[in-house]
């Protein structure tokens, strides 16, 4: 299995795969980047209790649509994209809801400290979120016990932020030529991509293989 930018791998190391690799590239990338890299990689990581782990690619995964879906001609995702995208797509039952902003506080405390904790939080700006493994109603917020902390299911953050990818893309592809479409579908090849590949034990035509006294 070969992991990689599919911009750096087509620009940089095409002609090596080509030589020594037979590699499968017509996999869909929504399939093969939404489907078989960030949605499995959230539901092993929560299916093997690794709980923090499902946190960081929850909250990566936003990053990513939010990429998706920034103007074009803008390389860079922004906190206001981030916040933009959560706000408008992560969805939770009931009436209480995690906000953007306390989403993108969450985002800088795991991604850069691993920890519930951020700047946003610590200067008031948002609410600290703490997750736990299920709970119905999937928001816990308690006032009177902490204003500071705000507490959600993962099990239903995994399928808020599911659903919300989903309703994404049918907003993105439904004009396939739209401009929004063609930006993604340019941005899409910028994304990690999984590529099965099979090793081939013959080396390429016009090459010599090393005897075993040189190798």
């Amino acid at each position: 299995m070969c992991v990689v930018s599919f911009c750096f791998f087509q620009r940089i190391v095409i002609a090596f795969i080509r030589n020594f690799i037979m590699v499968d590239l017509r996999q869909d990338p929504i399939i093969n980047v939404i489907h078989n890299g960030i949605r499995k990689g959230i539901t092993v990581a929560l299916d093997n209790g690794c709980l923090g782990s499902a946190i960081i690619l929850i909250l990566s995964a936003i990053d990513a649509m939010a990429y998706l879906s920034m103007p074009e001609g803008q390389e860079d995702v922004t906190k206001a994209d981030f916040i933009n995208w959560a706000d408008h797509y992560i969805r939770f039952p009931g009436d209480e809801q995690l906000t953007g902003e306390e989403l993108y506080g969450a985002r800088c405390g795991m991604l850069h400290s691993y920890s519930v904790s951020s700047r946003m939080s610590r200067e008031g700006k948002c609410r600290m979120i703490g997750y736990v493994d299920g709970s119905n109603p999937p928001i816990l917020f308690r006032p009177a016990v902490s204003k500071e902390l705000v507490l959600v299911s993962l099990p239903a953050f995994k399928t808020a932020l599911f659903q919300g990818m989903d309703q994404f893309l049918i907003d993105i592809y439904k004009n396939p030529t739209s401009k929004k479409a063609q930006v993604a579908n340019e941005r899409f090849k910028n994304l990690v991509h999984t590529i099965p590949t099979k090793i081939s034990r013959t080396p390429p035509s016009g090459t010599v293989a090393p005897s075993r006294k040189n190798a």
